[in-house]
């Protein structure tokens, strides 16, 4: 572990050798051979304790940086992790304890036995992993110290961690960090004559009697929710601080004043009460054991090594036969009663001191359903529909028009689709990577399927012999075979493939790909229909459709000579400012025939858009197809036959460059708009073609069209809470197009998810072409700021209000109370797991090897890297962003100036293309071809291989 490796540091403590003049900040330090490890605090206190070493051990265990673990389990941490995207527990969260605790982001063989993240932000966070510089022999020369991986931190530092974070004063207030306040608060320095302490001798014991094991084996078990975060409430009390309290002055003048001329740390008298070990020897202490951890679970409830296996305490019987305790007031009054004088409150301390199993419930959060996609059982008689917020699927009767069950699935279920036969129903699990099949006469799950990462739609061919899975966020599409609910292969789409749909012969698949291919500096998007020959299984043809990106509704008219897709013709080259004349972006349709031919006309009419088209459905009779606006909570219906007739009356030329951009041209072949409810999503036709069933995926309700009178007749309420919170209004506002000048857009048409749409955008007025930008994602921004590539906007609210209004909506967008809502709901959209590096998982020999370059302070022939010029240095976890401004010599002929803001870099593999500019495709363009002079760290001496490692480990961030 080297400098850098620490440089994240969440406070900066001074290493005795320091303060001793050993060592001085900022010297060089020289590569070495062996991998350190972390040894944990207990190493440190072996020399770093009593009073020879100024208590610098205890006024550590005293102090907050040892109770940062613990303080992830108030409730006070769980609304912060919300405002972070956080979806887990916070103690489970590399983001929370990688500045919370120490070596959250080293693997289990990086740390020693002894090493216990529970402790919270320990010695070796600011110092660097402790093996190979705690030696005696190490430690008192410079050089070998230095060598071996000791760190000296510095303020700046300190403030990886404490710099202001939006999550935290939301729910805390305003931190008002003083820096220099805190260096001296958790200054421990090491006397001018300085001496080695023994710590106190542990009493022998009985060895007939059980063993006491320590307080972190009892935390084995009794942490987290599941148990009441009992370890973390002993570790935040003062029974954990008893031993440490011996070493403050105050414990030294009860001492005098009690005759005690020796160092209380040490003195039996003291220990007996401020120690676990010291009160009941019982059979002697195990290795485990740290003498410093005070009045652990043991001083109370007696030694443990006979009852702690988890068969025995399950059992109350037992574990009372094996040694457990039964504690009273009579414990807690045999070292409190007429301790020092101190008035005692028995019945006030036992409250105080209560650790519950189970925690009071939780204060329920309303759980919404936001239907996304439906369909129909093949009988007609019944309706599934994809609850994502619910993770489920609700079951509604079509003739009673009512839900009647829901049926629990995988995490963000997205879309559902029937076996032809009608007795399983598949549905796509966006957060799991998995389908779940639901048996539909039993109404429950019964087998889930593996597939690729973030899988949307999926849809079986006409004989249900093949399960076609469209695995969003690797570009891929899963082939499940159905009867053995195996993947036999994978499909190669194009970019976030989205939908898909059956032709009528069932010998194509239409797949719709959300994004853009990935374009050349400067170039229009260019999305792209993949079309699935199902007789092979393989794909057959890539119709391409320029200018368009979001394309994410799919249908076959029941002629198979066409399909339509809905679209958005983004017009990203020029600026923001074309808003005025409707030229931002644009909504519509492509009609994608049969012999190739693609397309595209648009459903906006002047002064009234249609942002958001998100799905489509053509009725049986093939006369009109319906098509969702989800920004603007309408469908329009589309006459077809008026929609080709003025399609194949146009020029070649005509349909190539001027319908798909003529505004006017809806008026034609739109007959009506139908007003829905919030946010309309999933459209489909019912069996019988009289009515069409829409998704209204932010009420929580479907809506029922007769198909004759073509009005919305019926609605079918899916039992979501009515309570609108403050997270679910700001949803609504974020995914509505009314806050833009003629409804154009919403702040879902570049955030799709949250996240990002993939395009480069010419925002200012300040050129056509000047300063391209990068689209970036929304997911965990909230504790990054500043915001804007050019560290503009220092808040959330300015970024989605003032910014907004000047460069997007060309109206005030928001109101107060609509702008906090807002941002408190892009503060909640979750960070979806990394599928690099699940939670927990080990590194792979590439990944592990990619860290060591990420980390490294040294080229390949030796030479140290300028800090600078490391990678962790601009990018330290668990952000990996420092939140500052750079040069990384990325400025190009269209840029104005070359300083950016350093993004982070949680899962980076997600959001291509990179850099300020989107001028690089993959990540391995950053450095092969735009870091000709190393600016953008040192990496011209890496090997081709290495390189690769760096790559696969930046993709588990």
């Amino acid at each position: 572990m080297n400098r850098m490796v620490i440089r994240y540091a969440s406070a900066a403590c001074f290493a005795w050798l320091w303060c001793v003049g050993l060592v001085a900040p900022g010297t060089a330090q020289a590569p070495y051979a062996s991998q350190p490890y972390y040894v944990g605090n207990q190493e440190c206190a072996q020399c770093h304790q009593g009073a020879g070493m100024g208590y610098q051990q205890s006024l550590w265990w005293l102090s907050q940086h040892a109770k940062a673990y613990a303080s992830l389990a108030m409730p006070e941490s769980k609304q912060i992790a919300r405002l972070s995207g956080i979806p887990v527990e916070p103690q489970q969260s590399p983001i929370c304890l990688g500045c919370h605790s120490t070596s959250a982001e080293s693997e289990d063989w990086e740390r020693e036995d002894s090493f216990h993240l529970q402790h919270g932000v320990q010695c070796e966070k600011c110092h660097g992993a402790g093996s190979e510089y705690m030696d005696e022999s190490v430690m008192r020369s410079r050089e070998a110290s230095l060598a071996a991986g000791l760190i000296i931190p510095t303020k700046d530092d300190c403030m990886v961690c404490h710099i202001e974070k939006g999550s935290h004063d939301a729910v805390l207030g305003p931190s008002n960090f003083d820096v220099d306040k805190a260096w001296e608060k958790i200054a421990h320095p090491t006397p001018r004559r300085w001496s080695y302490s023994k710590p106190p001798e542990l009493p022998t014991g009985d060895p007939d009697l059980p063993q006491i094991t320590g307080s972190h084996a009892c935390g084995e078990c009794h942490a987290g929710p599941e148990s009441g975060y009992q370890y973390s409430l002993w570790l935040d009390s003062a029974h954990a601080n008893a031993y440490a309290t011996l070493a403050t002055p105050r414990a030294r003048e009860i001492a005098r004043q009690a005759g005690i001329e020796t160092d209380p740390m040490v003195t039996t008298d003291c220990l007996k009460c401020h120690t676990t070990a010291h009160y009941d020897a019982a059979g002697g202490a195990q290795a485990g054991y740290q003498w410093f951890e005070g009045v652990g679970c043991e001083a109370c409830h007696g030694a443990g090594s006979d009852y702690s296996p988890e068969h025995i305490m399950r059992d109350s019987r037992l574990a009372s036969l094996a040694g457990l305790k039964t504690v009273t007031h009579d414990t807690c009054l045999s070292c409190h009663e007429n301790a020092h004088g101190k008035p005692f409150d028995v019945e006030e301390a036992w409250q105080q001191i209560l650790h519950p199993t189970k925690l009071p419930p939780p204060a329920e959060e309303p759980q919404y359903k936001t239907p996304q996609i439906l369909a129909f059982h093949p009988s007609g008689f019944e309706l599934y529909v994809a609850c994502e917020a619910a993770n489920a699927v609700a079951v509604v009767d079509v003739a009673s028009r009512s839900k009647v069950a829901e049926i629990p699935v995988g995490g963000q279920p997205n879309d559902v689709t029937f076996h032809p036969e009608g007795n399983w129903a598949y549905v796509s699990n966006r957060l799991d990577d998995t389908v779940s099949v639901i048996d539909v006469a039993a109404r429950e799950v019964v087998a889930t399927i593996p597939v690729g990462n973030e899988p949307q739609g999926l849809l079986t061919d006409r004989e249900g012999k093949l399960l076609y899975v469209l695995n969003s966020s690797i570009d891929s599409i899963s082939v499940i075979n159905t009867r053995s609910l195996r993947e036999v292969k994978r499909l190669e789409a194009s970019r976030n493939p989205w939908a898909l749909a059956l032709s009528p012969d069932g010998s194509q698949i239409l797949v719709a790909n959300a994004l853009s291919r990935i374009m050349p500096f400067r170039e229009p998007p260019l999305s792209e229909v993949t079309v699935i020959d199902t007789d092979r299984a393989v794909v057959e043809y890539r119709r391409e459709v320029p200018g368009a990106n979001l394309m994410i509704g799919v249908d076959w008219h029941p002629s198979g000579e066409y399909g339509l897709a809905t679209l958005n013709r983004t017009k990203n080259m020029v600026p923001m400012t074309r808003l005025l004349q409707g030229w931002t972006i644009t909504n519509g349709l492509a009609v994608v025939w049969r012999d190739g031919r693609v397309d595209q006309v648009l459903l906006d009419e002047p002064t009234m858009a249609f942002p958001d088209p998100t799905s489509v459905a053509i009725t049986h009779d093939g006369n009109f197809a319906l098509v969702t606006s989800s920004g603007s909570n309408r469908i329009a219906v589309v006459d077809l036959q008026k929609l080709i007739a003025m399609l194949q009356q146009a020029t070649d030329d005509q349909r190539q460059r001027i319908i798909p951009n003529h505004m006017g041209k809806a008026t034609e072949f739109v007959v009506k708009h139908l007003e829905t409810r919030d946010s309309p999503r999933g459209i489909r036709i019912a069996p019988d073609g009289r009515t069409a069933w829409v998704a209204d995926a932010l009420d929580d309700s479907l809506g029922i069209i007769d198909l004759q009178q073509m009005e919305i007749v019926g609605r079918v309420d899916l039992e979501g809470p009515q309570e609108i919170t403050k997270a679910r209004f700001g949803e609504r506002l974020f995914h509505s197009g009314n806050n833009t000048f003629q409804r154009q857009f919403s702040c879902k048409s570049c955030h799709p998810n949250g996240h990002i749409d993939g395009l480069t955008y010419d925002i200012e007025a300040d050129g056509i072409g000047f300063n391209p930008v990068d689209n970036r994602t929304l997911r965990g921004i909230l504790d990054t700021a500043p915001f804007k590539w050019e560290g503009s906007n220092p808040s959330l609210s300015r970024q989605c209000g003032a910014r907004l209004a000047v460069f997007f909506t060309r109206i005030q967008p928001f109101d107060a109370e609509e702008l906090a809502a807002v941002d408190h709901f892009v503060c909640t959209i979750p960070r979806p797991p990394n599928r690099y590096r699940p939670l927990g998982a080990p590194l792979t020999e590439a990944q592990r090897r990619g860290k060591m370059m990420f980390e490294r302070t040294h080229t390949n022939d030796g030479q140290r890297i300028p800090e600078l010029g490391r990678c962790i240095t601009c990018h330290p976890p668990p952000m990996f962003t420092d939140r500052q401004l750079h040069d990384v010599g990325t400025q190009m002929w269209l840029d104005t100036h070359g300083v950016f803001d350093t993004p982070h870099l949680n899962n980076i593999y997600d959001s291509a293309p990179y850099l300020h500019n989107g001028i690089a495709e993959t990540l391995e363009e950053i450095w092969t071809k735009y870091n000709d002079e190393d600016k953008h760290g040192v990496t011209n001496d890496m090997t081709k291989d290495q390189l690769n490692d760096l790559i696969e480990y930046l993709k588990t961030l």
